[in-house]
């Protein structure tokens, strides 16, 4: 038998089944039906594989849908008289039985290139499609950009004795990034549909796939550790024994051979992300009121977040806002009962006067007090200041005062000099993950964050000075922040915006979300590629899933972890496919392996030199060269050489100037020395410490 297109056809499987039109069902340019055979092959037909038929001059491509099995009974009736109602009983005759899947028509390839065909397909042998045909059929020659890997899908025929033919599943870079379309949305039932894990995943192929072009990503954490150790590869490094111990004691699970088999068939390497940033407020009580507050000397310890031990806190940074930060959000920060005219009044007139700080703030309280004193000393009674009522002023100092604890570290005191000190609104670099972690926060101060970064971030794209070719910014709870409706608000006003003009100004927004349904009709609508993971049944009632088949439906009520459904512009049916975990640490893995602020001192030593060089030091020979240091003094040590390092003056061999430093100190406590240890010394007692509680 001749077919068109042999290379679209699994004929080595042989047919699974013979096309079947019908008065009720006849086959159409889209969809067609098929009765399957009794072979092996045909055996393992489920939804989700695709699948090959013929028509007039050209080869249909379909993915398989809606499975219904048929005999001749007119009625349930007919079988039970002719068993007399026993279910034991042997009818006369077996009845015949047939097994009918409907295709959705992916695309058809005509015998000649030139031509386009809609034509239904003819009555004749369906066999499953090869991964050239799946490629075909989802558009993957029409690419304008590079071909990025998001799922692969797994089909239903063999490439070798229990290994299925697995085609990856591509989107086309120039319809996720822009400019002629962009942006991602994931759905998917919190905690079993991987949203993080997949769009980790997918941030990952786009660092290694894109070419000539800066890409850099932006996240935010608001889920525990999740996305805090996104530079720690899920497998410990090999070579280094202590490391891998510790991975094992964390109970960490390593790749499987088949997620390993995954990785090679969608040809990306199982790497972390090497150029990680992390940004995380004060926590509440470390800002101590000075008037000035210089960011350089702010510790890891200090800030809201739980990567902050030593070794492992060189890429943390500080997010730090004098007042003149928090007043352009006022209407976040203030209860609406307050926020009313006077007091917007009032708020603008500290704008147009630059109150910057808190501490600007209450001196000028103390010039208005003096203000109304000495006119009570004129014998001139006055109720107002500017034109601003004295009530109006009092509530602002009342409420003013409430700011440090509603802002929760956030807000310093006096003003804020940053230095050469990473900021999280500055521009990027190639290939950088920078991650906003606020899974400490909750209510105002996260919604702040989350609404200042963004916006800043906009207006640099706006202005060209995001320094990348392309920013992906993931935001999760999109429908916290994007919600449906015509409620107000600025956050949702600039992701509206970005949706619909960000792919032109370089900006992506992958969002993620429990309920698609609840997200403002345009950030979904302008998604140009959608992945849906389990979904809950009171959310596939919604009208956003009419567009999927019932079947379609009812598998996503089921969906296993890994597995999503995925649309995209360039495919006319969506179509199902799986991927592996993510390559890096997530959540609890990464402190549990690296540590929290009170990590072992022995520990917090290796962290620091498997940073600083190539060959770290052992455990063991650390725990011999520290014993009888005081923990303090081991950490003085090691903030010290790591500020060095940082500014470009570290040793050659940071080990041993460690361990001269706190050899110097040892001695000194005990007494003996011939004065190197008091020179040691004084280097410890000139480390600037931080307040570490």
């Amino acid at each position: 038998m001749t077919f068109i297109h042999e290379n679209f056809l699994d004929t080595g499987s042989g047919p699974v089944g013979r096309v079947v039109t019908s008065e009720e069902h006849p086959a159409t340019a889209h969809e067609f039906y098929f009765w399957t055979s009794e072979s092996e092959a045909a055996q393992r037909l489920d939804i989700g594989h695709i699948v090959a038929a013929e028509a007039e001059d050209a080869t249909a491509v379909a993915v398989l849908d809606d499975p219904q099995r048929y005999s001749d009974l007119q009625s349930f009736l007919d079988d039970f008289y002719a068993r007399d109602g026993d279910a034991a009983l042997e009818a006369l005759s077996d009845r015949v039985e047939i097994l009918v899947f409907k295709a959705r028509v992916l695309a058809t390839k005509h015998r000649e290139d030139r031509k386009q065909s809609k034509r239904p397909v003819r009555s004749g042998p369906v066999f499953f499609a090869t991964s050239r045909a799946i490629e075909f059929a989802l558009g993957a020659e029409d690419f304008s950009g590079t071909k990025i890997p998001m799922l692969l899908h797994e089909n239903g025929n063999e490439v070798a004795d229990d290994v299925p033919q697995r085609t990856p599943l591509y989107v086309d870079e120039d319809y996720l990034l822009g400019p002629e379309a962009g942006h991602l949305n994931i759905t998917g039932m919190s905690g079993l549909s991987t949203k993080t894990s997949q769009a980790l995943f997918t941030i990952s192929s786009i660092f290694q796939k894109t070419e000539n072009k800066k890409v850099a990503a932006l996240m935010f954490n608001v889920k525990g550790a999740d996305l805090l150790f996104l530079d720690k590869p899920i497998e410990a490094p090999e070579g280094d024994d202590e490391l891998a111990k510790r991975y094992e004691g964390a109970g960490v699970r390593g790749l499987s051979p088949e997620e390993k088999g995954m990785y090679e068939a969608l040809e990306l390497d199982v790497k972390a992300f090497d150029e990680l940033s992390i940004f995380a407020p004060l926590r509440y009580g470390m800002d101590e009121g000075e008037r000035e507050l210089n960011v350089s000397d702010v510790s890891a310890r200090q800030l809201n977040t739980r990567r902050n031990a030593r070794g492992e806190d060189h890429c943390v940074h500080p997010i730090v806002w004098e007042l003149g930060d928090v007043l352009p959000y006022a209407g976040y920060v203030f209860e609406p009962s307050d926020f009313d005219d006077k007091f917007r009044g009032f708020i603008e007139e500290l704008r147009a006067r630059r109150i910057d700080t808190t501490s600007a703030f209450q001196s000028l309280m103390h010039e208005i007090d003096d203000y109304f004193e000495a006119k009570e000393e004129e014998g001139k009674s006055v109720s107002s200041w500017n034109g601003h009522h004295i009530a109006t002023m009092n509530k602002a100092r009342n409420r003013f005062g409430g700011l440090p604890s509603k802002c929760a570290g956030l807000l310093a005191h006096g003003r804020v000099e940053y230095g050469d000190t990473p900021r999280v609104d500055e521009p990027f670099k190639d290939r950088e993950m920078r991650v906003v972690d606020i899974s400490q926060l909750s209510g105002v101060p996260q919604d702040l964050i989350v609404t200042s970064v963004i916006s800043k971030v906009w207006d640099m794209a706006e202005k060209g000075e995001l320094n990348v070719d392309k920013l992906i910014i993931f935001v999760d709870e999109l429908n916290k922040y994007a919600p449906a409706g015509n409620k107000p608000s600025s956050l949702k006003d600039t992701l509206v915006d970005i949706s619909a003009r960000g792919r032109h100004l370089s900006l992506t927004l992958f969002g993620a979300q429990q309920f698609r349904s609840k997200v403002h009709d345009e950030v979904v609508g302008n998604a140009a590629t959608s992945l849906y993971g389990r979904i809950g049944d009171e959310e596939l009632t919604n009208a956003s899933y009419r567009s999927f088949s019932q079947t379609t439906r009812e598998e996503l009520l089921q969906l296993e972890k890994g597995r999503l459904l995925l649309r995209h512009a360039h495919y006319s049916v969506p179509v199902f496919g799986r991927f592996p975990r993510p390559p890096v640490l997530m959540g609890k893995q990464g402190t549990d392996i690296f540590g929290g602020k009170n990590v072992d001192a022995a520990v917090a030593v290796q962290s620091v030199m498997r940073n600083l060089t190539s060959k770290p030091p052992a455990l063991a020979g650390i725990r011999t060269d520290i014993s009888g240091v005081e923990e303090e003094r081991i950490h003085d040590a090691l903030d010290k050489i790591n500020a060095n390092h940082r500014n470009g003056n570290g040793s050659k061999n940071p080990y041993e100037t460690f361990k001269n430093a706190i050899k110097g100190a040892s001695r000194t406590r005990n007494g003996g020395g011939n004065g190197r240890g008091s020179a040691d010394l004084g280097f410890l007692d000139n480390v600037r410490r931080m307040k570490d509680d």
